[in-house]
């Protein structure tokens, strides 16, 4: 396996995670309990794998720099600053359009395929084509939830509520076969506020890389906002490498949504309820 390559200072400052770890299997014992959790989940946000036929975000971010030097491949910092993405959840179909300061990357992820371009240029290389399937699946798990959690999932079991920013959360475990990417396998723990059963951060290990295998990573979705049809999307999206050590990775924001081409507002935020 080929080893992150880690700076040293960066081994020296960083801390462990305290988070549980994903990798880490269950026995499945509380099977039902947690399918029970995930869908309560799923319906406080509009079931919208399930619901919408049709899915358009814009997204812009940025990326820390320990990111980029760690891992060039996956952040490709040359295209990826902004994106416009398409979901078609009935036909499992994603198509991104990135926008960086090297031009544009442009990727069409379907079952067990990936088609990328760089300028207009087919790209062949087998890590480039890996990166970018991992991170269309990945957007796809952010974007959708529990909804697509639930479609996708094979073992699902809850763990013990833990508290997350002072608010009482139910996690629960599963697995993904096949995983992100052209991984066979990855695991997740999802967790969801108790008193409003919406999904507050997703962990998740990165099998489908050659260099991230044995990482795991966390992101934590903020800034709720409702649509017309009363789904609940986030908007704000923070993301943390928690395993071979932590740090911050990525920070981005929703700009732009359309469901079911109906354009929708940002600017309906969610109150706790």
């Amino acid at each position: 396996m080929k080893a992150l390559l880690i700076p040293l200072t960066a081994l020296v400052l960083a801390s462990c995670s305290t988070l549980p770890n994903p990798s880490q299997t269950t026995n499945g014992a509380s099977r039902d309990q947690a399918v029970a959790t995930l869908t309560r989940s799923a319906d406080a946000h509009g079931h919208r794998w399930r619901s919408q036929q049709k899915v358009e975000v814009a997204y812009d971010g940025e990326w820390t720099g320990l990111a980029t030097r760690i891992q060039p491949v996956l952040t490709d910092t040359g295209f990826r600053k902004s994106s416009v993405e398409t979901y078609l959840p009935a036909s499992n179909r994603v198509t991104q359009t990135h926008q960086g300061p090297e031009g544009t990357k442009q990727v069409t992820r379907t079952p067990g395929k990936v088609r990328v371009s760089y300028n207009g240029k087919a790209e062949d290389d087998p890590e480039q084509l890996a990166a970018s399937a991992l991170v269309a699946d990945a957007y796809t798990a952010f974007l959708f939830g529990p909804s697509w959690l639930l479609a996708k999932g094979g073992e699902f079991d809850q763990l013990e509520a833990r508290s997350f920013e002072g608010r009482p959360c139910e996690l629960v475990s599963g697995s993904l076969r096949p995983g992100f990417g052209r991984s066979e396998g990855d695991r997740f723990i999802v967790w969801i506020d108790r008193e409003n059963m919406l999904m507050r951060r997703l962990q998740f290990t990165l099998n489908g890389l050659e260099s991230t295998q044995g990482a795991d990573v966390d992101v934590v979705f903020s800034e709720m906002v409702k649509a017309a049809d009363d789904s609940v999307w986030p908007t704000h999206f923070l993301e943390k490498v928690h395993r071979p050590f932590l740090f911050k990775a990525h920070e981005w924001r929703m700009t732009g949504l359309k469901t079911n081409g109906v354009k929708q507002s940002l600017d309906s935020p969610v109150e706790s309820r």
